[in-house]
């Protein structure tokens, strides 16, 4: 069996160097990682083999994995003891993500033992780290190898990506409450939700979605805070940040990106009632309307710029109007602020 390549670190208790594709030694581990680490050795009864345990990792070639991947642990124990055991765990931000205790196998034609486990997938952000462990028996010392840390790379998505990256990046941004649409192509839904980010985390203003937007919602970060979280079923528009949220029981359901009154046509803050509800188009291109203030309402228009451009209303994407429309009851009240 060939275990060459990869990402390769071999680390003795007793000091000793040897060969596991092309082992190096690791830096000292800090305190943490030692108590982490510690090995059982136990009362010793009487002579037992030597152990020598060398860990690789592979699939992640130059310390990175690419997000939501899994890595492939391999430890082998030199020399090869019958029904020893090892185990090998795989640690992020000083938790054990997961962990396998797993009967070494014989390498053939060689005196070496293997064991092997796949991670789960790798997708917070932050070191990961995986180590294997022999405890000792009482025919066979014990030891540990500790791999060389690594982490997730997010990648850049562009519009018209389909595959499983950017079916991951819309559920983590729909987990956080973007409106993202159907489907899993970086479609025009996917784009108007970028920017609904970017707004929210007071972003530059595009609908690309860079490796930093996936990080973060990767790592659960990255969604709207309410202000009027104890107002029940009711509707949020941020000024200063150009979005609009439709919420409920506490959460952020659905946040849009919408364009809100031109600094010479402000839109009134403060908190108003919805009261009116008209369908389709009317005769100057509003559609899908709802009031809430006088002659403000909030609907779909064929301009929805990154910036605040309407004669007052709360412009939302067209695509998006009928779902707002529906969603909203007569009563409900809109909280307009920043």
């Amino acid at each position: 069996m060939s275990l060459a390549g990869g990402l390769v670190l071999a680390l003795g208790l007793a000091g000793a160097s040897g060969a596991f594709g092309q082992d190096e030694l690791p830096a000292p581990a800090s305190a943490d990682e030692a108590a982490d680490d510690a090995v059982d050795r136990g009362p010793i009864p009487g002579p037992r083999e030597p152990a020598r345990v060398y860990i690789q990792v592979k699939n992640a070639s130059g310390g990175t994995v690419g997000v939501n991947e899994k890595v492939h642990v391999f430890a082998k124990i030199k020399p090869y003891v019958p029904d020893e055991v090892m185990q090998i765990r795989v640690s992020h931000g000083g938790k054990t993500d997961k962990k396998r205790n797993l009967k070494v196998r014989k390498i053939k034609n060689r005196n070496a033992g293997i064991v092997d486990m796949k991670s789960d997938p790798i997708l917070d952000p932050g070191d990961y780290r995986a180590v294997a462990v022999h405890r000792g028996s009482p025919a066979q010392e014990p030891d540990i190898a500790r791999s060389r840390k690594f982490h997730p790379k997010f990648p850049d998505l562009d519009p018209g990506n389909n595959n499983s990256k950017v079916r991951l990046f819309k559920k983590l941004l729909d987990e956080e409450g973007y409106y993202i649409g159907g489907g899993s192509r970086y479609d025009d839904g996917t784009s108007r939700a970028v920017m609904a980010f970017r707004k929210v985390n007071k972003m530059s203003r595009s609908f690309n979605a860079s490796p930093e937007i996936f990080k973060k919602l990767a790592g659960g970060k990255g969604g709207f805070n309410l202000k009027y979280p104890g107002a029940g079923k009711h509707v949020e528009v941020d000024i200063s940040r150009q979005v609009m949220v439709l919420a409920n029981r506490g959460k952020a359901q659905q946040i849009f990106h919408v364009s809100t009154g031109a600094p010479s046509t402000p839109s009134d803050r403060g908190t108003f009632r919805f009261y009116r509800k008209d369908p389709g188009y009317n005769s100057i291109g509003m559609y899908y309307s709802v009031y809430y203030n006088r002659g403000e309402a909030t609907h779909g228009y064929k301009s929805v710029p990154p910036y605040n451009a309407s004669h007052g209303c709360i412009r939302n994407p067209i695509p998006n109007s009928v779902y707002i429309y529906n969603w909203i009851n007569l009563g409900n009240t809109m909280h307009v602020y920043g």
